[in-house]
C-alpha cells in the first residue's frame, strides 16, 4: 500500500533529522518504518529508509 503524502513527508522529516509531532513519530514506529531510542532519538529503520530513497529514483 502506497504511502500518504503525509506520511512520505513524515519519513523524509526523520531522515533529515527535523522534528516530528509525538503522533507522527508513533506512526513511523508502529509502522515498523522508524525506532525510537529511550532518549528519544528517532531514525528509519531499513524499511523506512528503502521507502524514502525509492521515491527519490
Amino acid at each position: 500500500m502506497p504511502l500518504t503524502a503525509q506520511q512520505q513527508r513524515i519519513l523524509e522529516d526523520i531522515q533529515a533529522t527535523r522534528p516530528v509531532s509525538d503522533a507522527d513519530a508513533n506512526w513511523a514506529v508502529e509502522a515498523g518504518y522508524a525506532a525510537q531510542a529511550e532518549d528519544g532519538d528517532i531514525d528509519l529503520t531499513q524499511e523506512g529508509r528503502q521507502l524514502v530513497d525509492t521515491t527519490r529514483l
